[in-house]
């Protein structure tokens, strides 16, 4: 973010007319402490002054009413002509957007694919409609164009393939912006008189696009695009990398209360797990026994039933969850995943060869297999189940 924002400032001071657009997909994935990271997101978003954003599939993963409030709150300009909410028929924004930029009156739309599936984390169940972009965009750039749009651009959440099909399909696209796209679009792409740009994903890039347009009508008459790799060669702003800094301290807090109770509070901050790579340097034959046991795979049951972010689970279906270096959802404790060796003996560090280590591995099963998870639990029956 640091360097997108010494990016930009050094686009701005240029004096020229910027036209910032986004093709979709600015939320994080559906967990609480990705949700608090999308608000600062918005936040920076919003005072960087976007032009347009459209709403990608991963833009609804926490609800409706989240992405009106980051609209609302950060004033971000999402904008979509074919997804609606299911209940009330309604556009989740607005269908369109006009913006004036050097004396041009540019129309821009966005359009989802609707083979992307959308999955939301809301309290309320909510389902959308994804109408196809072909006849809405007909419908539409008229509109745009009555409406006093002399360019016309799409904000196309589509993908590669289906954006090429879409302006051969669509007549008066001037400009699409590509979204929901891995490539970055380093060099100049047209389709008929429709232009092609796409900057990638994640954040990683940022493209730009130097347009000189007909000051009568506004007709594309030439353009240069150029990407720009936001690594560790591009400067970075201090005052926005000290607010990045800042938050990440601020999000840590979020994600460690996020455990509740299960917070990392027992064992030693001097002692550290070394996973089940370091145990089956020596003792190969119990990795292989052990492997196909329900322990090897406790991390994957949660997770199909869509529970690999529950702290009340993680703690008996990874490795140390509750102690002082043990499985994070980040590297390098999320190589902690399962049951593994030091589940039952403890951290690594700590092994003994007086087998003691062994031994203490008896008393942990009962942490897990208790009256509440495992009513049924009985050693001799299930040790025999992973008897090594």
């Amino acid at each position: 973010m640091a360097r997108r924002a010494a990016w930009l400032d050094k686009v701005w001071n240029e004096g020229k007319p910027v036209l910032m657009l986004d093709a979709g997909d600015m939320f994080g994935k559906r967990s609480p402490v990705e949700r608090e990271q999308t608000r600062f997101l918005c936040q920076v978003t919003g005072e960087f002054g976007v032009d347009a954003v459209a709403v990608g599939e991963a833009d609804l993963n926490y609800g409706l009413d989240f992405l009106h409030e980051m609209m609302a709150t950060y004033h971000l300009p999402f904008t979509t002509a074919n997804v609606r909410d299911s209940l009330s028929g309604k556009l989740v924004a607005p269908e369109y957007l006009m913006v004036e930029k050097g004396g041009i009156k540019f129309g821009i739309c966005a359009v989802l694919d609707p083979d992307q599936r959308i999955l939301t984390m809301a309290a309320r169940d909510e389902k959308f409609t994804v109408e196809d972009p072909v006849p809405v965009l007909r419908r539409l750039i008229p509109r745009l164009r009555e409406a006093g749009a002399q360019v016309v651009i799409v904000l196309a959440h589509v993908g590669d393939r289906k954006a090429e099909q879409l302006v051969k399909e669509v007549a008066g696209i001037d400009i699409c912006l590509v979204g929901h796209t891995r490539r970055a679009y380093r060099m100049e792409r047209q389709i008929g008189e429709t232009a092609l740009i796409a900057g990638s994903y994640e954040g990683r890039f940022i493209g730009r696009m130097d347009a000189f347009f007909a000051p009568d009508t506004g007709k594309l008459m030439a353009y240069d695009v150029q990407i720009a790799d936001l690594d560790k060669n591009q400067p970075s702003d201090p005052d926005m990398n000290q607010r990045v800094e800042e938050f990440k301290k601020h999000l840590e807090e979020v994600r460690i209360a996020a455990r509740g109770p299960y917070k990392p509070h027992l064992g030693s901050k001097d002692e550290q797990f070394l996973t089940e790579r370091e145990c089956r340097k020596c003792h190969m034959d119990i990795w292989n026994k052990l492997r196909d046991s329900a322990h090897a795979r406790a991390f994957s049951t949660l997770a199909r039933k869509g529970q690999a972010e529950s702290p009340e689970c993680l703690v008996c279906h990874t490795t140390g969850y509750v102690y002082y270096g043990g499985y994070d959802d980040r590297p390098p404790g999320n190589r902690l995943k399962n049951v593994q060796c030091e589940a039952c003996h403890g951290y690594g560090t700590q092994h003994r060869r007086d087998g003691k280590w062994a031994r203490q591995a008896r008393k942990s099963c009962v942490t897990c297999h208790d009256q509440k998870n495992s009513p049924d639990f009985d050693y001799d029956t299930y040790w025999a189940k992973i008897a090594h």
